[in-house]
């Protein structure tokens, strides 16, 4: 799959046209993509998709203002008709060209069965036999939901200031849900795995550990006891998922909620937001990370941003935009759906950095407390940084070892004050995988933490 752009010229012409007519800053962004989804559910396919999708965006900035286009129509004419169209809504300004120089590209590294080249065959047969894996569990199993999807997609960006770029992206993402009844009593629980991979990323080994897992955690969930409420000691699991790192703090060093002041870490560069202890990463570079690219989708290359350092918040998550607007440079986190979106500030692949504690170190230090083996969703107010998330799979902990499983939990918090009381940081990592939503648009992203003591904070639960 390869874009079939218009002629350098008359991209070329189409921004010096856009500069001419009052724009500051002019950006073409060109993509195509191809994207193959399976679902399967009742031990049958329920449904399966597959399409492409083509088409550009045109982006116009004058002052503070932006103008944003879109077409399906990759012609010089189009380019020229949708350009006018987006500065009629533009005051006037002043900017200057630049030529685009010769493009700077990036692939997907490390693929080695691609997607496009495994047959549907063997993909629903991957769905279908997970499936029957997870229902083996156990008979209280009485559904399983599958589901799979790869995605192939380049982009080409080009703008007013110089900058060609070029990204050959993949996507592969395997879910599973199982289901596990008893009478009324109806429990689930969920496991995925994906990335810039290939296909054999979902070895038959990988795809029935997560099967088993899903089926076995439904299963101890639904006989387990009501978690307790109160103020207590928390462990969070390094496999517990990134809600924390990207609920109760990602969203708040995105640079345009700062900008806006609808952030609680507004205005706070320099200062301390976070325990000691903690570290926070954003880095679009790691190889095979679902969050990662090679260069975002405003042309600017993949970084590793380090925004708080050993609990001292240092910089901001930014785009070309607030970028432009600060005196600085992006930091690479200028990414959208497609190409009918204009790009915003978005979080790659969002890390808490692991410490020095052992794992067990870490569940042996608590006399009574609770153990969070899996997160799930949440709330979160960015401007005041107060959360509640659920949690899937819980265990109590009793004078320093893992017991039994509890299940209805709920954190309840505030990022900063819970950040700042992490008083043990573990020397493990661990990653989750999601698609990540904000003003309407969904980027693929990922999570990492190591397992993390909080001495205190509210669990909701059953008094």
């Amino acid at each position: 799959m390869i874009i079939e752009l218009p002629p350098i010229g008359d991209i070329q012409d189409a921004l010096q046209s856009l500069v001419d007519g009052g724009a500051e800053f002019a950006e073409l962004f060109f993509e195509a993509r191809l994207v193959h989804s399976i679902r399967c559910e009742d031990m049958r396919i329920d449904q399966m998709s597959s399409g492409r999708d083509v088409g550009f965006g045109l982006r116009v900035i004058t002052g503070n203002r932006t103008a944003y286009g879109y077409s399906n129509i990759l012609e010089k004419e189009e380019i020229f008709r949708l350009g006018k169209a987006v500065l009629g809504n533009l005051e006037k300004g002043e900017g200057s060209f630049k030529d685009p120089g010769e493009m700077l590209s990036g692939v997907c590294e490390g693929i080695l069965i691609p997607s496009e080249d495994v047959s549907l065959e063997e993909k629903i047969k991957l769905t279908l036999d997970s499936e029957k894996i997870a229902r083996s569990v156990s008979r209280e199993i009485t559904q399983v939901r599958v589901n799979y999807s790869d995605m192939v997609q380049e982009v080409r960006i080009f703008n007013s200031e110089g900058a060609a770029a070029g990204d050959d992206r993949r996507q592969i993402v395997f879910t599973i849900r199982s289901i596990a009844a008893d009478g009324a009593d109806i429990q689930s629980a969920y496991r995925s795995i994906g990335g810039r991979r290939g296909f054999e990323f979902l070895d038959g080994e990988t795809i029935r550990s997560l099967a088993v897992e899903s089926g076995e955690s439904a299963v101890r969930t639904l006989h387990a006891d009501r978690a307790p409420a109160g103020v207590m000691t928390v462990v969070l699991a390094s496999e517990a998922g990134g809600t924390m790192v990207h609920e109760a703090i990602g969203h708040g060093l995105e640079g345009d909620a700062a900008e806006k002041g609808l952030s609680i870490y507004s205005g706070k560069k320099g200062e301390k937001v976070a325990s000691e202890m903690i570290t926070v990463v954003d880095d679009a570079t790691l190889q095979g990370a679902r969050g990662s690219y090679n260069f975002d989708d405003e042309g600017v290359p993949a970084q590793k941003t380090v925004p708080v350092e050993n609990g001292v918040l240092k910089c901001y998550l930014l785009d070309r935009r607030i970028a432009r607007k600060e005196g600085v440079s992006s930091t690479g986190n200028g990414r959208r759906q497609d190409f009918r979106h204009r790009p915003i500030v978005r979080m790659s692949n969002t890390i808490i950095s692991p410490g020095d504690h052992e794992p067990g170190e870490i569940i042996e230090s608590v006399g009574n407390g609770l153990y969070v083996a899996r997160m799930g969703g949440g709330q979160v107010d960015t401007s005041s940084g107060d959360f509640v998330f659920k949690v899937n799979e819980a265990y109590l902990i009793k004078d320093g070892k893992v017991t039994k499983p509890v299940r209805g939990a709920t954190l309840i918090g505030n990022g900063p004050s819970v950040l700042g009381d992490i008083d043990m940081v573990g020397s493990d990592l661990g990653f989750d995988i999601g698609t990540c939503g904000k003003d309407g648009q969904h980027v693929p992203v990922s999570d990492a933490q190591p397992t993390l003591r909080i001495p205190g904070i509210t669990v909701g639960g059953e008094v």
